[in-house]
């Protein structure tokens, strides 16, 4: 063979080579829930006391060049399970696919439970067949939503694969908006931004004045408190957190009297981002709070709600099933909704003196105090009637009632023991 040839058959092979590496540029990326070929954590019918088991929001699960996020429903979670019909994972909110830098995804087919298909593509973002799961496009990212149809119960989507074919990316791919996030440095500083902005919230040692039965979490710092609303994390009260994460300034917003000219007011919320997850954050367990003690008529006010606070000396009234606390016109409810008193607690007496401490909030019509200590002021000095930390293990369902503390003999619902949320089938 002379040089000549020997040239050409070099060129030859280089061709070939990358003629291979061209149709090399094409991926699939295969995430198989119902294998799990991703080893992630997965909950089963005997993990119904741990509700957080094996829900994927707040992970970044990476497979080949794609990386899947996701972030929780409004009312369901997105959480890989374990049933008789096989593993697949559960979504409730969004997931989001992102391809690495300089790749694009060009196609995505899901593989379904049941026909339990809701998700909705990010609008101007590729087209989804919802008849075949199959999503085409060339796109940086894709985000899918649930929550139109997770308000009802079984509306979940069930997914037992996703299938995320990529491609160098070209003058044609979409990307997404990028979101601008503003850095606050303080709970204060949270919430004076607009609602729908999205932030990077600093916590320092801001602690969790308690945890609600739908999950929402009253947090405090030197400046504020705020309700962490569906972000989905597993807090208990008593934690202090130091570090920073991802969210939104949201809120609970109600009018009292619709008809008249004033504003309507709000409950300050942060609620979740697609990257909101405790992976910043530090927390430390079993800290002492120490609430803020007002006069009633400071504590009435929006800018306090979901503070751990303490009214001293005042006088219970009892009228019915409601007890409240009355100075001159100004007027607050007192409960024991969270199950941080004993079992056994007992309100005292109408017309009874005592110093009451609890997390300030608003109820949708009224200011009340969830409470967390009753102290009886009696001849003798103060008498503690209840010290709320011991009672943490006791069960308290839906509608505020306490279970007792066996797990067993429950009926199906939602419940919260220890400042957590479980659920019985």
């Amino acid at each position: 063979m002379n040089i000549s040839t020997k040239m050409s058959a070099v060129a030859l092979s280089l061709c070939g080579l990358l003629s291979l590496n061209a149709a090399a540029e094409t991926q699939e990326n295969l995430y198989d829930f119902v294998n799990n070929n991703l080893n992630l954590e997965y909950a089963t019918n005997a993990d119904w006391d741990n509700p957080t088991k094996g829900v994927i929001s707040g992970q970044t699960i990476r497979q080949g060049d794609v990386v899947l996020t996701a972030v929780d429903g409004s009312s369901k979670s997105n959480q890989y399970v374990e049933r008789s019909a096989g593993k697949y994972l559960t979504i409730g909110g969004k997931i989001t696919l992102t391809a690495d830098e300089g790749r694009a995804i060009t196609a995505i087919t899901f593989t379904v439970q049941n026909y339990k298909f809701f998700l909705e593509a990010q609008a101007g973002n590729g087209t989804l067949n919802s008849d075949t799961y199959q999503w085409t496009g060339n796109s940086t990212a894709i985000t899918f939503d649930n929550e139109n149809a997770a308000n009802e119960w079984g509306t979940q989507s069930m997914i037992k694969s996703i299938l995320v074919v990529t491609d160098d990316a070209n003058a044609d791919t979409y990307t997404p908006a990028v979101t601008e996030y503003a850095e606050v440095a303080s709970i204060a500083e949270f919430k004076a931004l607009e609602v729908g902005t999205a932030a990077k919230l600093m916590l320092n040692n801001a602690q969790v004045n308690g945890v609600d039965f739908d999950g929402t979490v009253y947090v405090e710092d030197a400046t504020a408190a705020v309700e962490f609303y569906d972000l989905g994390l597993d807090l208990s009260r008593n934690d202090v957190l130091n570090g920073y994460i991802y969210v939104k300034r949201g809120q609970y917003f109600y009018d009292d009297d619709p008809e008249d000219d004033v504003p309507g007011r709000e409950r300050a919320q942060a609620v979740p981002d697609a990257l909101t997850s405790m992976d910043d954050v530090s927390v430390t367990s079993d800290n002492v709070l120490v609430p803020t003690t007002f006069e009633l008529a400071d504590l009435l006010n929006d800018e306090n709600i979901s503070k751990l606070a303490k009214v001293e000396n005042v006088t219970l009234a009892a009228a019915g099933r409601f007890h409240t606390i009355t100075v001159d016109d100004q007027q607050l409810y007192v409960r024991d909704k969270l199950g941080y008193l004993p079992q056994d607690f007992v309100m005292p007496d109408d017309g009874s003196i005592v110093t009451v401490t609890g997390i300030f909030t608003w109820n949708g019509m009224r200011y009340e105090m969830l409470l967390t200590d009753v102290q009886l002021q009696s001849a003798t000095g103060v008498e503690t009637l209840r010290v709320s930390k011991a009672s943490d293990a006791d069960i308290i369902s839906v509608m505020g009632m306490n279970m007792g503390r066996d797990a067993s003999v429950l009926p199906a619902g939602i419940y919260v023991q220890n400042g957590r949320k479980f659920i019985v089938k």
